[in-house]
């Protein structure tokens, strides 16, 4: 298989998760350093419009959000999978629960007065102002990243207490002996806290929970060969084109191989991709689409989180 390519920024927490996840994998895979905000035009050659971070490619197939692109990991490197049948639900709703509810939390609590002022003494005063304006635009008709900063100092303590009880309990982990997709879940939302010095001390106090956060740090990032997004998008319009066919297609809300239809998250960052219908199972779906720069490209999604609409 070819190496997966991961388009990033450093100071993502997303794409922490999926770094740590690869780091755990023992991985050697391919980084693009994206930009942090809009334009980001060679990233979007690729996902047709899909402006979230992280985003893995492999080829020509492109993998939006991290729920699939950890799927889509783990199934590569299937040893120690963190999806392990017997947790099935337990580790994937706290995943789920993690990546929307307390990634809202850490999302206020950067915005919070401390948070946003260690932010500001951290980079370019020009800087702050695109950032506020780009994030802004990302979160218009958004139903997500709406908590407010007072809900999300209240929130936290509870959610870190119950955390230090559980490993308390069953840890090391968070679902006990077998690390799983919810350890990088909630690990990634508090490295973001972590990482910004007027709310990291939050964290403090919690003497399993730090054990914890520390072990899954240390497993670090893997192997990593830094590319352009020229070659990056290189790579995927030279690739083998797939042959998608009707077997094992799912048909769920009458939406049939071949239909011209739209994808659009349901949280934040609402910009539709268009595309053919080419892949539709139970927790994902693609579509085929064709870019002047990157040529014919396969754009994946879960469904969790994301509608379909005709085109």
């Amino acid at each position: 298989m070819e190496d997966f390519i991961l388009h990033h920024y450093d100071n993502s927490p997303f794409a922490e998760k999926i770094r740590a996840l690869l780091g755990y994998k023992n991985a050697h895979y391919k980084v693009v350093k994206i930009p942090i905000i809009m334009p980001k035009p060679d990233l979007v050659a690729l996902t047709g419009g899909f402006r979230k971070t992280p985003v893995l490619q492999q080829n020509n197939h492109i993998y939006c959000d991290t729920r699939l692109m950890a799927r889509v990991i783990d199934e590569q490197f299937s040893e120690d999978s963190i999806f392990p049948a017997n947790l099935s639900l337990t580790a994937n709703v706290t995943a789920q629960w993690a990546d929307q509810h307390l990634f809202s939390v850490a999302v206020a609590l950067a915005f919070s007065p401390a948070g946003f002022a260690a932010f500001r003494q951290a980079v370019p005063e020009k800087f702050v102002e695109a950032f506020v304006n780009d994030r802004a635009k990302m979160s218009e008709g958004a139903s997500g990243l709406s908590m407010e900063a007072n809900t999300a100092f209240q929130l936290l303590p509870i959610y870190l207490e119950q955390i230090e009880q559980q490993l308390k309990s069953v840890g090391p982990f968070i679902c006990g002996e077998q690390i799983t997709i919810a350890d990088f879940s909630i690990y990634h939302c508090l490295w973001f806290i972590n990482n910004n010095p007027g709310v990291s001390a939050l964290l403090d106090g919690y003497p399993k929970l730090n054990q914890w956060f520390e072990t899954i740090k240390a497993i670090g990032h893997g192997s990593q060969t830094s590319i352009d997004a020229a070659a990056a998008i290189d790579i995927a319009h030279s690739a083998k084109k797939t042959l998608f066919t009707k077997d094992g297609f799912l048909v769920v809300n009458d939406f049939k191989f071949g239909d011209l239809v739209e994808i659009v998250p349901t949280d934040y960052g609402i910009t539709p991709v268009t595309g053919e219908l080419v892949v539709s199972k139970t927790d994902e779906i693609a579509i085929k689409r064709i870019d002047e720069k990157a040529g014919e490209v396969y754009v994946h999604f879960p469904r969790v989180g994301y509608k379909i609409t005709a085109a």
